[in-house]
């Protein structure tokens, strides 16, 4: 998705939540991963600890911190409620951030998570880059309704989850059409699928 420009020069790379558990288990893992930008989360630790304040920082210096919400390798391909952690990141941030939403498919077929862990090639993957989520008016109800920090947490969370599931139903509504998920609209957007339903 990025150029090669972007993609070698750290000032652009993204920051990412990555398990501490997995990921900085030796000094070996622990420096390749810090070295891309992962930041050691404990999962279970609640969403007031050190990996959550310095993403919180970040966000709010105006930098990419990129998270899969459900905060976990989702095996089964099964709906999973997105973590609150995803509402604390945009409720404390100093201004409202950008929020894209991403949805891809198939890159469990090009990395299977069984052993032995080897890539896969010349295997299909659908991305789909979804328009910016507008999250202003939600933000300022919670504020005129003096919303609690459980609240605010728990609405923000269920507002994104709720946009990145219709992103998803439409990317694999396109994937069903067989269009290509790299075309683009005349408006510059990922081409969308016939609403039949409400998504």
């Amino acid at each position: 998705v990025l150029d090669l420009a972007s993609l070698t020069r750290p000032a652009c790379m993204r920051w990412s939540l990555a398990a501490h558990d997995i990921c900085f288990t030796n000094a070996l893992h622990s420096c390749f991963f810090a070295l891309g930008k992962c930041v050691p989360v404990v999962r279970g630790a609640g969403v007031h600890q050190p990996a959550m304040d310095f993403c919180v920082e970040r966000l709010s210096r105006g930098e990419w911190v990129h998270i899969f919400p459900e905060g976990r390798v989702n095996v089964n391909k099964e709906h999973i409620r997105f973590k609150w952690g995803v509402g604390r990141l945009v409720a404390d941030c100093s201004a409202a951030p950008l929020i894209l939403p991403v949805w891809h498919e198939g890159m469990d077929a090009v990395l299977p998570n069984t052993e032995p862990y080897l890539l896969k090639f010349r295997k299909q993957v659908f991305l789909n880059v979804g328009e910016p989520i507008q999250i202003h008016h939600l933000l300022d109800k919670l504020r005129s309704s003096n919303a609690s920090e459980e609240e605010t947490r728990a609405a923000i969370t269920a507002c994104i989850q709720d946009e990145l599931l219709r992103l998803r139903d439409a990317t694999r509504a396109l994937m069903r059409r067989g269009a290509p998920l790299s075309a683009r609209a005349p408006n510059g957007t990922a081409p969308q699928p016939e609403r039949d339903s409400e998504l």
